[in-house]
């Protein structure tokens, strides 16, 4: 072992002794240590010895050098969503994959990489995501097939191209490049037999009138088979949902799957502006398991219509609102 190092410092002082005439170089500490895989062998064509001396030194682009290219890159090309599957059924699988295709001022990019985000739960109203990672093909597509989803939602997928590091200014550039596509999952209870309706419209002084056509009807032009609650007491308004829910049942017993209970009022009085008449109403929904009284789905949104008259701007409003409404029990509950 002595006789190796002393070999392979004397050889270093060779070699650096003959290149000192052209150029100085650093020292070395004898307490570094040279490895055996950072050194490059040659064979001296006039000794013929054997010369082992330290690699280069092979530099790197920087990570800022790197975001750089990335950003480059960004600017020249496209992503388009070319093909995406049709709405599904909570547990049922999409009917087709999601392509989406990349290309740049030349053309398809192969290999290019890309990350998808989608939906994969929901819990209290909120969504959460997950991601993978995908490459394009030699002709600049991409696909994507989820698995069969487990919970009715309305969103999307997400694609962009990914991140070269978790630079914001970086990962925001490449959201900026990102392409959607609808994720839409109906919920399985809204599957024959269907459900019934304890929604009322309210007036302006807060009474309730009828039960809610418009939301009836727009139920049943989507495919829903929907009728009325047996039970007509508005007064259950101001009772526990699960009341409504007993006396229902002792009436239709499991005859239907779903229930929404639900008010269409005014929050607050029409106004006048310089454009006519602003109606604000607000829907507030809950969506009951007919087999067990469990509340499955609830929600509150609001929808503001103006138009020369009141009565004009209300009808206007409680039907834009009824159309939010049936796509929040489709795709919520």
């Amino acid at each position: 072992m002595k006789k190796f190092r002393l070999f392979k410092v004397t050889t270093i002082c060779i070699v650096s002794a003959l290149l000192f005439s052209c150029a100085s170089t650093p020292k070395t500490s004898d307490s570094e240590t040279v490895n055996d895989e950072d050194l490059t062998v040659s064979e001296s064509s006039s000794t013929g010895k054997v010369i082992r001396e330290p690699k280069p030194i092979s530099v790197q682009n920087t990570s800022n050098q790197l975001e750089k290219n990335f950003k480059t890159v960004l600017q020249n090309i496209e992503l388009k969503v070319t093909s995406k599957p049709k709405t599904t059924s909570v547990g049922k699988a999409f009917n087709t994959s999601y392509v989406v295709n990349v290309t740049d001022a030349n053309g398809p990019l192969s290999g290019f990489d890309l990350t998808v985000n989608w939906p994969v739960g929901k819990s209290n109203g909120t969504i959460t995501y997950s991601s993978a990672q995908l490459k394009t093909d030699a002709n600049g597509n991409a696909t994507f097939t989820p698995a069969a989803p487990k919970f009715a939602v309305k969103d999307q997928v997400t694609f962009y191209p990914t991140p070269v590091s978790s630079s914001p200014n970086v990962v925001q550039a490449a959201y900026e490049r990102s392409v959607t596509a609808p994720y839409a999952v109906k919920s399985s209870y809204i599957a024959y037999p269907g459900g019934v309706l304890f929604t009322y419209d309210f007036n302006e002084s807060g009474w309730p009138t009828t039960n809610n056509f418009t939301l009836l009807q727009t139920l049943r032009n989507s495919g829903i088979n929907v009728g009325n609650s047996p039970v007509s007491d508005p007064a259950y308004f101001d009772k526990p949902v699960s009341e409504l829910y007993k006396a229902t049942y002792d009436i239709t017993g499991a005859a239907y799957k779903f229930m929404v209970v639900g008010t269409f009022k005014y929050a607050e009085p029409a106004s006048e502006n310089e454009n006519g008449v602003s109606v604000t109403l607000t829907a507030d929904l809950t969506c009951v398991d007919m087999k067990n009284g469990n509340v499955l789905y609830k929600t509150i949104f609001s929808e503001t219509t103006t138009d020369k008259t009141k009565w004009n701007a209300e009808q206007k409003c409680r039907k834009a609102l009824a159309e939010k409404a049936a796509d929040e029990i489709i795709y919520g509950m």
